[in-house]
């Protein structure tokens, strides 16, 4: 199909009212996008509610194929990596991917994203539920799907998962209205409508294949979406993994984790979203976690991006589940309420700062290259956001478009415009009442200090309010500093001064976003990232100490008041930090790499009882007695104990090999090489079926998976044979049989080739089998493959690891 054959997907928002969408605008009133736990409680959004899911659930039992599937628009966000809705060649997204992370397009892009999302939902409600409906019924159907819009997630206020994500069914009605019936609840996790493995649809597993650390994440295999897997749960071929684990307690338990929150009424994230929106900043500040300079301002480390980073980390867990993997998190039905969330913040904001905007910036660098913006390349108002549009003929939707949420037709509780008119945002009434809102929903520290009037000591109490010293630590990091591996810095204020008890002690965490960018099952995942390691960028984050040191006051701790003296003597004797990665405490010679940097700062904070003036934050600056990095901690009691790196071996080529593949290898097979592949499961139930049973690896003279097959192992159940063949110039060359009975020894099989010059000597389960003489003098295996005949299943796993060694020595040297 050409370009001008191509019918674009128009993206324009859902309807407000026959209102055209050019004459939206703050004094328009718009339908609005509630808080989801309070909207789906409420008896008059039932109509709504139900629509929600049953579209949803409709949304995701679409042909993962089709364009406008729920696989293939949340694809769009990285795996499968492909083209949407925009007719190029293949090849000029292979490794690419659209979405905006590291740069001031984050925000702006996801709004676009979500319009798109939030379209889809509504086309579905209108186009094929609202009409099964009787005749009578539909208007009230039609009229509560005109005024839907997505819900939100307020992790900010809320520590518990939202009640219509919780559980594995949930009831709506049926396709007439007139009865109810159970069905999967699609808000509990996406699951694949065929029943097939994500594979199938173009979802690859992740990692370097020829990188010797870290463990591969077989996406590909899963059926249905997991959240906060647990130990042995995320492993490749079990079914946990393969139809998906959703644990929303372990969820709920993290984000209520700190000790220090104890009964309060708000989340881990209330103060982070509270600084956001009330410290003075610009909106490319605001925007992103890319470290803007080498000498950046710590009034610029606070930013919209790390706190959306922080809730992924927490909705996936340390163990892979989707939500904290770039990839694929938008497959968790989560993401879309966490998103939705991070674009109301981002929209209350602008209703703060309506003026703060941005003119030119470049675009940082990010693991994965964006289409159609290359590293460095402008961006302006006017820069594409590729791959939406706003109408059939391919106009692309540029920032200038979706500056403000009205112009898509909704908007949030707080910003009801209209009900303020003719100033809408710049009415005095409005900016009251709003920033009374950011005050009583988000203000933790604010409240602790009005709560509390004259009972803290180190506190001015004036007679319209308090004035107080603030404390904050500013976190920056090498982003790739692991390798692009995902990771957490976790920041511990000890109880006692000589001791570490890490789940007492923790205060808060910051959540690395990312993945390792170097290949995608033997492809390059990324068009840039080698530059990126090398360039080394750095990200950053802001976290208030405040109300965290007056609640250890409250309670009695050795803090003798909150007077600048005092808490910068308790922050160095008691502050130290962690890195964890998977799960698992990272040591001190692989932390250096990060170039952590703990930067504590101070500044004056007056808030005010009167919760429609904003707090003031002035007079910030950095306080190097309580900042650190190398070490753990200030106090060298609580350091990290200095580990030296074990000495270096060499890196064994190490790959994926996915059934149906093949795997060039790094260098060509020599004399005394060694092949060892590894399964993570077996299966020796013959098939039944017509044909032969046939799982087979295949080592090739081309590097494609081409040319001569020089030795091949066919795994025959029915026939409880293994067969051992050449095919030489398209012919095969005489079998040699032994027999499969009691070959393989464990449920992780694994299979040595021994190339020995003159033959290939076979081990299964580290036993001798056979040696086999080459029949192709003077060729050499540059390739393995990997199949099975069609329709069948293989007697190994579907994803294989594959080692190459230079000498059997190395095999017994590693």
């Amino acid at each position: 199909m050409s370009t001008s054959d191509h019918k674009y997907y128009p993206i324009n928002g859902i309807p407000v009212n026959n209102v055209e969408a050019s004459q939206l605008g703050p004094e328009v009133q718009v339908p609005i996008r509630h808080e989801i736990d309070s909207w789906s409680k409420d008896p008059v959004n039932e109509k709504q509610v139900k629509l929600f899911v049953m579209a949803l659930a409709r949304f995701q039992k679409i042909d993962p194929l089709e364009r406008d599937s729920y696989f293939q628009i949340a694809g769009i966000h990285g795996q499968p990596n492909v083209p949407w809705d925009e007719p190029i060649d293949k090849k000029d997204a292979e490794g690419l991917g659209y979405c905006t992370h590291n740069n001031i397009l984050f925000p702006i892009w996801h709004r676009a994203y979500l319009a798109l999302y939030e379209q889809r939902l509504y086309e579905i409600m209108i186009q094929e539920i609202v009409p099964n409906f009787a005749k009578e019924l539909r208007p009230q159907w039609k009229e509560a799907a005109e005024e839907w819009r997505l819900p939100f997630w307020d992790w900010g206020v809320s520590t518990s998962v939202p009640d219509l994500a919780k559980y594995p069914y949930t009831l709506v009605p049926t396709a007439d209205g007139t009865g109810e019936e159970r069905i999967p609840n699609p808000l509990f996790q996406f699951v694949m409508p065929n029943n097939q493995p994500m594979s199938t649809a173009g979802m690859d597993s992740f990692k370097d294949p020829w990188v010797d650390n870290g463990e591969m994440l077989f996406f590909g295999e899963c059926i249905g979406t997991s959240r906060w897997p647990d130990e042995g749960e995320n492993a490749s071929g079990t079914n946990t993994w393969k139809y998906g684990v959703v644990n929303n307690l372990k969820v709920q338990e993290t984000l209520k984790a700190p000790v220090w929150l104890n009964e309060s009424k708000y989340g881990q994230p209330a103060e982070m979203v509270y600084r956001l929106l009330t410290t003075p900043m610009e909106y490319s500040t605001f925007a992103t976690t890319a470290q803007l300079t080498d000498q950046q301002d710590i009034t610029n480390d606070i930013n919209l991006e790390y706190i959306h980073n922080n809730i992924h980390g927490w909705v996936g867990g340390p163990l892979n589940g989707h939500m904290s993997q770039i990839p694929v998190a938008t497959f968790d039905p989560l993401f879309w309420l966490h998103h939705c969330n991070i674009d109301r913040i981002f929209a209350l904001w602008q209703a703060l700062n309506p003026d703060k905007w941005f003119e030119k910036a470049k675009v940082n660098k990010f693991f994965q290259e964006t289409i159609g913006l290359p590293e460095g390349s402008d961006i302006t108002p006017d820069t594409k956001l590729r791959p939406f549009h706003k109408d059939t003929a391919g106009a692309v939707m540029t920032p200038k478009d979706v500056r403000w949420p009205y112009k898509l037709g909704y908007n949030y509780p707080e910003l009801q415009t209209w009900k303020y008119k003719p100033e809408g945002y710049t009415s005095s009434t409005f900016q009251s009442e709003l920033r009374k809102t950011v005050n009583e929903l988000y203000g933790m520290s604010r409240q602790q200090l009005i709560d509390a009037t004259h009972n803290i000591k180190g506190v001015e109490y004036l007679e319209d309010g308090s004035k107080s010293s603030d404390y904050s630590f500013s976190v920056r990091y090498r982003k790739y500093g692991l390798g692009g591996d995902p990771f957490w810095i976790r920041i511990y204020l000890s109880d006692d001064i000589n001791k570490q008890n890490p789940t007492k002690d923790l205060i808060t965490e910051v959540y690395n976003f990312s993945q390792r960018p170097e290949t995608n099952s033997g492809k390059l995942a990324c068009g840039n990232c080698k530059g990126q390691q090398k360039a080394n960028i750095k990200s950053t984050a802001s976290i208030s100490l405040t109300p965290i040191l007056i609640t250890l006051l409250k309670s009695g701790k050795d803090l003798a008041s909150l007077a600048k003296d005092d808490v910068l003597k308790y922050i160095r004797e008691r502050a130290y930090w962690r890195v964890f990665r998977a799960g698992k405490e990272v040591p001190s010679y692989e932390v250096d790499k990060l170039d952590l940097e703990i930067i504590g700062s101070t500044n004056d904070s007056t808030v005010y009882n009167d919760a429609t003036k904003p707090p003031k934050l002035e007079n910030f600056k950095k306080e190097p007695t309580i900042s650190g990095g190398p070490g753990g901690a200030l106090n060298p009691s609580l350091q990290q104990p200095v580990t030296v790196a074990p000495p270096a071996v060499p890196a064994i080529p190490k790959a994926g090999l996915r059934v149906g593949s093949h795997l060039p290898f790094k260098e060509t097979l020599k004399a005394d090489g060694v092949v060892i592949v590894d399964s993570s499961g077996l299966n020796l139930t013959p098939w039944k079926g017509s044909g032969i049973d046939n799982t087979q690896l295949s080592l090739h003279e081309g590097k494609n998976g081409d040319g001569n097959t020089l030795f091949l192992i066919s795994m025959r159940r029915a026939e409880n044979q293994i067969v051992f063949n050449t095919k030489i110039d398209d012919k095969f060359g005489k079998e040699v049989r032994v027999s499969l009975e009691n070959r393989f020894k464990g449920k992780t099989p694994s299979i040595l080739i021994h190339d020995q010059g003159d033959g290939y000597e076979v081990f299964i389960d580290w036993r001798h089998v056979l040696f086999f003489e080459k029949r192709a003098e003077g060729k050499t295996a540059q390739s393995i493959s990997y199949s099975v005949n069609q329709g069948q299943t293989p007697v190994w796993s579907s994803d294989l690891k594959v080692k190459v060694y230079a000498s059997m020595r190395e095999v017994f040297h590693h």
